[in-house]
């Protein structure tokens, strides 16, 4: 049907993906029941998990199961959209999405205007067997990370002065469990989106009070390694205390000089740099696969998978038969129930800091302002306002929304005559 409108034809009009053309579309559609039944020998068969997860992906994006229509009340154009899978790192558009989602919501609601660093701990090979094995492990390592940062900020940091008495500093956090590695793998290992300083509440006398950003000088080699060296004894003594890794590898890996433990805070973003921000939320967020890196040959059974980064000596392509490849990519998928985000330190669900931080950030106040001080805002919101503040959050983290955000155009549109459709 061609455009009644002329200036629609020119405009970007919303396609739906096709869903079953994708490489791991065609892999898991042709040797998941094959991966299933077959004799695996040393191989563990799939989680039941992973199992649900990539027979719900065969089923995300395909018409025949389950569309939303809209219809444009002036034309009587109609779009149809199929339903998404919603699983975690099983599905790739859904995983983007979800990415869109979740940096949207931490930058429009979160974070406010200050220098973020980002922190990445990685464990050695023989601990991330116990995490993966026992997902509450990766929620123990992502508290004792994220109170190691925060001891670091506030013992850099000098929040009192001219006498007045403030509440405990901190800095505001969000951390990510990433169980994938570059090739495929399973890789569990940690980033955290810090502030780059603390947040304090100086408390005034009647009640008021400022918040105010201060902050901190950039960590030296010598202080990160010595932060990485605290978290690899209390990470290994508090597996010890559950029980969970026995106490012969515990020791083998307190002997070692550094025991696989890895810290690294060498990225930083400026205060103003928000577009920065948002790509390095989204990079912690990011499916665990890149589908235009990944190839299929149906005809010899083969995987091709070209990582984005390779140590001298590697191949610049890996390639597995396609059984291997879906069991491989299985291992990654994440159990239900398994916090991947969590928010620690000035963003922790009970902290002090919270409601300041949060209004901070929607109310987008400038950096400057925060280093000088926030005056005190209202501490009782009216139910209409949180009702009103809800109802945004909602809409904008709504599939229109991040189709919107991030290919720039607007898939309720109708692509006939331009007005909105229902």
């Amino acid at each position: 049907m061609s455009p009644a409108n002329p200036a629609v034809s020119h405009a970007r009009v919303y396609r739906p993906r096709d869903a079953a053309a994708s490489p791991l579309y065609r892999i898991a559609q042709d040797h998941l029941e094959t991966l299933l039944v077959q004799d695996a020998g040393a191989e563990p068969r799939p989680a039941a998990f992973a199992e649900d997860a990539l027979r719900a992906f065969l089923e995300c994006g395909i018409h025949r199961f389950g569309v939303v229509r809209f219809r444009c009340g002036q034309c009587g154009e109609s779009v149809f959209v199929p339903f998404s899978c919603r699983r975690r790192l099983a599905c790739p558009s859904c995983d983007s999405r979800r990415a869109v989602m979740e940096s949207s919501a931490a930058m429009d609601g979160l974070l406010p205007r200050a220098p973020y660093r980002q922190w990445v701990l990685v464990l050695p090979k023989r601990l991330r067997y116990f995490v993966h094995r026992n997902p509450a492990l990766a929620g123990e390592v992502s508290r004792l990370l994220a109170s190691a940062i925060s001891r670091f900020y506030a013992q850099r940091s000098d929040p009192g002065s001219g006498g007045e008495t403030s509440v405990p500093c901190a800095p505001a956090q969000v951390l990510v469990v990433q169980r994938f590695g570059g090739k495929a793998n399973l890789h569990v290992h940690f980033h955290a989106v810090v502030s780059d300083g603390v947040f304090a509440l100086r408390e005034g006398v009647g009640g008021t009070g400022k918040l105010r950003f201060i902050p901190a000088p950039e960590p030296s080699p010598a202080e990160i390694a010595d932060i990485c060296e605290r978290l690899r004894r209390n990470i290994l003594r508090r597996m010890v205390r559950l029980g969970a890794v026995p106490e012969e590898s515990t020791r083998e890996m307190l002997a070692r000089l550094h025991g696989g433990f890895s810290l690294d805070a060498s990225v930083c973003v400026a205060a103003d740099d928000r577009p920065a921000l948002e790509r390095l939320i989204r990079y912690c967020l990011r499916p665990a696969i890149s589908l235009k890196r990944l190839t299929y040959l149906p005809q010899t059974g083969l995987v091709r998978y070209r990582p984005c980064k390779t140590r001298p000596g590697e191949p610049a392509v890996l390639e597995w038969e396609a059984v291997e490849f879906l069991r491989r990519f299985s291992r990654i998928i994440a159990p239900p129930r398994l916090h991947l985000i969590r928010y620690a330190g000035a963003l922790g669900p009970r902290h002090t800091l919270r409601p300041w931080v949060t209004h901070a950030a929607r109310e987008a106040v400038p950096y400057q302002d925060l280093l000088a001080g926030v005056a005190r805002f209202p501490a009782v919101i009216s139910a209409a306002s949180d009702m009103v503040r809800k109802a945004m959050s909602a809409a904008a983290r709504t599939w229109a929304a991040c189709m919107r955000k991030v290919f720039e155009i607007d898939p309720v549109l109708c692509p006939a005559c331009g007005v909105e459709m229902k």
